[in-house]
């Protein structure tokens, strides 16, 4: 067992680790509780895992934070942690950008620790969540761009509030996004405005996907600068977003 010198927490933990800046690493987890109801985080010598699959199968988020991108990271054992989304979304309320994340756990018990100009402390019970195994995905894609994220933030958040299906098209140097079903709103990022840093259309596809599942990821996309994101008449839309922390990657199907 870890020794912890944290103040305020009260178990023997197996891992004990802590985030510098508290809200965007609750917020990472508060996207994942959008996809499932409880939460799976697996803790090794290797860094942070969570690989969650909505019920439906239709999307697929996975979260790999190493080491290095903690303030903090001891772990004496691998260690799994279950938490219901409704522990996240409490946690998240009233968090401040300059806030540190504690969390610290055993086999039975979870501490998180909020510290900023006071410390607030929870302590739930470490669910025994079952997680359906994910194979690894290899898709074959059509389209593959490198974006700006703010663009792309704006396009996506946009488009999101008004429609229930966002299209993607791309031709020549420009990726096209629409709302799907009247074609009244479009947005184009384009490699001549530089929106765009990087496309590679091997065959060009149209694909609709379901925007409610799309907002659930709009807000990770502030983690970096540039975003990988990729699609096809025959694959999942793919979103990778690489940051100094980790790295996140989305898979959603496409809306038929």
């Amino acid at each position: 067992m870890l020794v912890s010198g944290v103040v305020g927490i009260t178990i023997e933990p197996k891992i004990l680790i802590s985030y510098p800046i508290a809200k965007d690493f609750v917020e990472i987890l508060s996207a994942v509780s959008e996809i499932v109801d409880e939460v799976l985080i697996r803790v090794d010598s290797q860094g942070f895992k969570v690989k969650a699959l909505d019920p439906s199968k239709i999307a697929l988020l996975s979260i790999a934070l190493p080491p290095e991108g903690f303030q903090e990271f001891n772990v004496t054992e691998e260690t799994s942690i279950g938490l219901a989304a409704s522990v996240l979304s409490k946690i998240l309320k009233q968090l401040k950008k300059s806030d540190r994340i504690v969390i610290a756990a055993n086999n039975e018990y979870v501490e998180i620790l909020i510290e900023g100009i006071s410390i607030r402390r929870y302590k739930f019970k470490n669910l025994e969540v079952i997680a359906e195994e994910v194979p690894e995905l290899t898709p074959q894609y059509d389209v593959e761009a490198s974006i700006l994220s703010s663009p792309l933030k704006t396009t996506l958040s946009e488009l999101t509030s008004i429609c229930s299906t966002i299209g993607i098209t791309a031709k020549g140097d420009t990726m096209t996004f629409f709302d799907y079903d009247n074609k009244k709103s479009l947005y184009r990022l384009t490699t001549t405005a530089g929106t765009i840093i990087n496309l590679n259309i091997k065959k060009e596809s149209t694909v609709a996907y379901d925007a409610e599942y799309i907002s659930k990821i709009i807000e990770l996309l502030k983690l970096s600068n540039i975003v990988e994101l990729k699609y096809g008449s025959e694959a999942p839309l793919y979103i990778s977003i690489e940051f100094a922390g980790g790295k996140i990657e989305y898979f959603l199907a496409a809306k038929t």
